[in-house]
Order: structure tokens, then C-alpha cells, then sequence
């Protein structure tokens, strides 16, 4: 908890937050049954500094452009998958394992070599009760966490930031005071909330095993992409632009 002559914590010490525990905040929390497997790859083909995510049943692959790695290009992976499959790909031997993130990947970069270790993460969503307490201010991951769909986790936790720093410039006297972290909770909770719920629809689709639902599910994104306007209100939405 603060101390003593602390004007404002900025708690983003991840979604087990002890300053968040401290301040007494809750959060609610929504299970998947997903896993992640999240580790870094080298391929042939550059990824030109586009992420790239492919949908299936289980969940996406998403591809995060990092710098090249030993003369080729890399990228780090968030694979999403029910929780058996995401932990039997986790024990593959790795040839076996690069096998699978060929097919996986449609093999759009070419054959993938995994450079790093894989490591596992349970999927879920989960939002404070609150976005502030006592001259404390939750951001990122002690705030929100959401499955790793379209960057918005990060996108998310820019705005946080954005705001505290726009609230803080405005009223630099009332820096922590509750009428500036009343504000913050706010003008934070309601897109939060909207963010959360609109991640929750996409990754509850992208689980969906049924034939119909899979066809529906391309057939909104196909009219979603193909109006300019929403395409861009989209990419807005995505970089955190008003």
C-alpha cells in the first residue's frame, strides 16, 4: 500500500497483483479451458514488421514480429489450443514439434526452427472490480487481462497509461487525490469492459468447432474487412486512435 507522503502508486505488477490484493480490489474472472504456448521461432520469409494471426478451432496462432535472430528473421508465437492438445504439443520432441507448426502456420514464413523454450499459460479473462483504490492506480495486466487476440492486452494498456498521464498534466495539484483516480476508474472502465466483451465474442468463435459457426464466422469477418471505413475504424480501435 502507499506510504506515507506517496501521492499516487501505479500498480502494474502483472494479473497476480500484490498492490492490487493490498488495496483490497477484486477481480471477476472467466476460464476457457485454452492454453497458450508462447515461445520464438526463425523463418525464411520476412514478416516485414506485420503481425499475422491465423484462426482455427482452439484458437488462434498469432505471429509478433521480433528483430532477427542470427541473420533470419523471427517472430514470437502465441499458439492457443484446449488445454490436452496445448500440453501434449508442449512434450512433442521438437522436429516432431516443428512438423506441427508447419501445418499449423499454413506456411506462410516457410519452415519454422524454434530458437527458445516453450512455455505454457492458462487462458483467461479477468478485470478488476475497480481500476483504482487509495492513491492507486491499476494498469495493464493488474487492470485487465484478455486472451491474446489482435494485441488489444497491449493496446488496452496504452490508453491506461494515456489517461493517468492526461489526468495527471491537467490537475498536476490533485496528483492521486481520489477526484483524479474517480475520474481515471471512469473514463477507463466502460472501454474496458466493451474491449473485454468484444475479445470474449472473437475467442469464443475462434473455439467453435461446429461447421455453421466456423462459415458464419469467416462470412462476418469477410464483411467486416471488406468495408473501408469499418476496416479502418478497426485499425483505430487496434493502435488505441480516437
Amino acid at each position: 500500500m502507499p506510504t506515507t507522503g506517496t501521492k499516487l502508486v501505479i500498480a502494474a505488477d502483472g494479473r497476480n497483483s500484490p498492490m492490487r490484493e493490498a488495496a483490497g480490489i477484486g477481480t471477476h474472472i472467466t476460464r476457457y479451458g485454452q492454453k497458450a504456448l508462447a515461445f520464438a521461432v526463425t523463418h525464411p520469409i520476412p514478416h516485414d514488421n506485420v503481425s499475422t494471426e491465423i484462426h482455427r478451432s482452439g484458437g488462434p496462432f498469432t505471429l509478433v514480429p521480433l528483430p532477427d535472430r542470427d541473420g533470419r528473421p523471427c517472430s514470437a508465437i502465441v499458439w492457443m489450443e484446449d488445454g490436452p492438445e496445448a500440453l501434449r504439443l508442449s512434450r512433442l520432441p521438437v522436429a516432431d514439434f516443428e512438423a506441427e507448426m508447419m501445418a499449423r502456420s499454413c506456411g506462410l514464413f516457410g519452415p519454422l526452427t524454434l530458437v527458445t523454450r516453450r512455455t505454457l499459460w492458462p487462458i483467461i479473462t479477468q478485470v478488476a472490480e475497480r481500476m483504482a483504490g487509495e492513491r492507486i492506480a491499476l494498469v495493464a495486466e493488474a487492470a485487465h487481462v484478455v486472451p491474446p487476440i489482435g494485441a488489444q492486452g497491449l493496446n488496452m494498456s496504452l490508453r491506461d497509461l494515456r489517461c493517468l498521464l492526461e489526468l495527471a498534466v491537467a490537475r498536476p495539484a490533485g496528483l492521486g487525490d481520489r477526484q483524479m483516480l474517480d475520474a481515471y476508474h471512469n473514463a477507463r472502465i466502460r472501454d474496458v469492459k466493451l474491449r473485454v466483451k468484444g475479445i470474449d465474442l472473437l475467442n469464443r468463435a475462434s473455439m467453435a468447432e461446429a461447421r455453421a459457426l466456423r462459415d458464419a464466422r469467416a462470412m462476418g469477418l469477410n464483411a467486416l474487412y471488406s468495408l473501408a471505413p469499418v476496416r479502418r475504424t478497426l485499425m483505430q480501435m487496434g493502435l488505441g486512435v480516437r
